[in-house]
C-alpha cells in the first residue's frame, strides 16, 4: 500500500502541462503542443519511475533491528539506532507514528544507521507497528511513502516515579529513631515553651518571677527558637493537566528529598483544588518524607507496582510496609510563620493563599521562594489557548518578581 503526495514541483509541472495543452488547442500552435507533450511525458516518467522505485523498496527493504522495547521517564530522551537495509543506496525520509519520536538525520540513507529520538512529555504506554519511508521521484515532482514493519513498545513512567523510589529507599534506611529532628528547638524566640530551674549563664531577663516565688528558687522561661534553617514546604496540587501535574509533583518531592538529606526540619502545607490550606507538622524527617511521597503519588495516580519493580527487594518490602502502615498526620488550618517558605505551584486559580503567605513572610522578615513550571502551556489543547496561558503566566511572574518574591522556573 503506497501513499502518493504531489510535491510543489509536481504541481507546477502538472498545471503547466494542462495550460500548454489548452493553449495549443486554442491557438493551434505546433510548438506549444510539442512543449505540452514533452512536459506531459516528464510528468508521466517522474510518476512511473517513482512508483517503480517505491515498489522495489517495499519488497526488498527491511528495518534492522525490527523492534524496540524501551522504558523511560517522561521529560527524558532516549535514542535508538536503526538501519533500513536495502540492495540499493537511496536517500529517504523516515517518519515514526509516535509524534514525540524524531528521526535524525533527515533525509536518511539506506544501509546507514540513523537515530530514533524518543522524547515523551506524558506518562503512559505507547506502541507502533511501522516506520514510514518516503522516497522522491526524479525532479522531485512526487513523493511515494511505504510502511515497513517495525514494532515499538514504550513504557513512559511519570517524572515522580524515580524520585519516589529514591525517597522510599532513603526513608527505609533511616531506621526508627535515626534522622529524627525536633518539631521546634529551644532557644531565642518569642513563643513560650516551658519553665526550668536557673543555670549559671542564663539570661536574667528571662527569669520567671511567679514560678520563682512559688517554688522559692530561681526559675527561667524557655522559648521556642525561631530557626532560620526551618522550611515550610508548600505543595499546590492544582494543575492545568497531566503533564504540569507530574512536573509539579516531581519538583515538590525533589525539594522534600533535598531537605531530608540535609537534615533540615520542615512542615508540609498542601493547597487543595479549592485553594484551601492544610499544614502538617512532623517530629521525624522520615514521616515527613513518606508523607510527601504519598501526596505526590496521589496527585499523579502512580501504579505502586512500578515503584517496587524499580527498587531493591528488601527496600521494596520495607517501603510497602511503610506506605501501608503510615497514616497521615492530623492537618491544621494554621500556617506556621517561623521559617522560610518554599512553594511549588502552577499559579492557577485563586492565589489569595500565596499573597497571604507573602504578607506574613514580609512581616516576619522571612524569605519566600516560588517554583513554577516553565512550560505551563504544555497541557493547553490549542495553540491559541497555549498562547493565552503563556501570557497569563508571564504576567503573574512579573507581578511576583515586582513584589520581591524569588521565582524559579522548573
Amino acid at each position: 500500500m503506497f501513499k502518493v503526495k504531489v510535491k510543489p514541483a509536481g504541481k507546477v509541472l502538472t498545471l503547466s502541462t494542462v495550460a500548454l495543452a489548452l493553449l495549443s488547442t486554442l491557438f493551434l500552435d505546433l510548438l506549444i503542443l510539442a512543449a505540452s507533450l514533452i512536459m506531459a511525458f516528464a510528468t508521466l516518467f517522474s510518476f512511473s519511475f517513482g512508483l517503480w522505485r517505491v515498489g522495489r523498496l517495499s519488497r526488498k527493504a527491511s528495518v534492522n533491528p525490527s523492534a524496540v522495547e524501551l522504558r523511560l521517564v517522561a521529560g527524558a530522551s532516549e535514542n535508538f539506532r536503526v538501519v533500513i537495509e536495502c540492495p540499493w543506496r537511496l536517500s529517504v525520509y523516515v517518519r515514526h507514528p509516535l509524534k514525540f519520536c524524531t528521526v535524525k538525520p533527515q533525509p536518511c540513507l539506506t544501509n546507514e544507521a540513523f537515530t530514533l529520538e524518543f522524547s515523551p512529555k506524558l506518562a503512559g504506554v505507547y506502541d507502533g507497528d511501522w516506520l514510514e519511508v518516503e522516497i522522491e521521484s526524479p525532479i522531485k515532482a512526487f513523493a511515494f511513502a511505504v510502511q515497513l514493519p517495525f514494532k515499538t513498545g514504550l513504557t513512559v513512567l511519570p517524572r515522580v516515579v524515580p524520585l519516589a523510589v529514591r525517597a522510599l529507599e532513603l526513608a527505609a534506611g533511616l531506621g526508627v529513631t535515626a534522622y529524627e529532628v525536633p518539631l521546634q528547638a529551644l532557644g531565642r524566640g518569642t513563643e513560650y515553651a516551658e519553665t526550668r530551674e536557673y543555670m549559671p549563664g542564663d539570661d536574667l531577663r528571662r527569669l520567671d518571677w511567679k514560678a520563682t516565688a512559688r517554688l522559692r528558687k530561681l526559675m527561667v522561661k524557655q522559648f521556642h527558637m525561631e530557626a532560620e534553617g526551618a522550611v515550610n514546604l508548600i505543595y499546590d496540587v492544582k494543575a492545568a493537566g497531566p503533564v504540569t501535574r507530574d512536573i509539579v509533583a516531581a519538583e515538590f518531592l525533589r525539594m522534600a528529598i533535598a531537605l531530608s538529606e540535609q537534615n533540615v526540619p520542615y512542615t508540609l502545607t498542601i493547597v487543595n483544588e479549592a485553594g484551601g490550606l492544610e499544614t502538617l507538622r512532623f517530629r521525624g524527617a522520615r514521616t515527613a518524607l513518606l508523607t510527601a511521597v504519598k501526596y505526590a503519588l496521589k496527585a499523579v495516580e502512580v501504579d505502586l507496582g512500578f515503584l517496587y519493580e524499580l527498587m531493591e527487594p528488601q527496600a521494596a518490602r520495607e517501603a510497602a510496609m511503610f506506605l501501608k502502615a503510615m497514616g497521615l498526620e492530623q492537618p491544621t488550618k494554621e500556617l506556621p510563620l517561623d521559617g522560610n517558605f518554599l512553594a511549588v505551584t502552577c499559579l492557577l486559580g485563586d492565589l489569595t493563599w500565596l499573597m497571604d503567605i507573602y504578607e506574613g513572610v514580609r512581616s516576619k522578615n522571612r524569605r519566600l521562594t516560588v517554583h513554577v513550571p516553565f512550560k505551563v502551556w504544555l497541557d493547553s489543547p490549542t495553540l491559541e489557548e497555549a498562547y493565552k496561558d503563556y501570557e497569563e503566566q508571564a504576567r503573574l511572574l512579573a507581578a511576583l518578581k515586582k513584589k520581591g518574591i524569588d521565582v524559579k522556573t522548573i
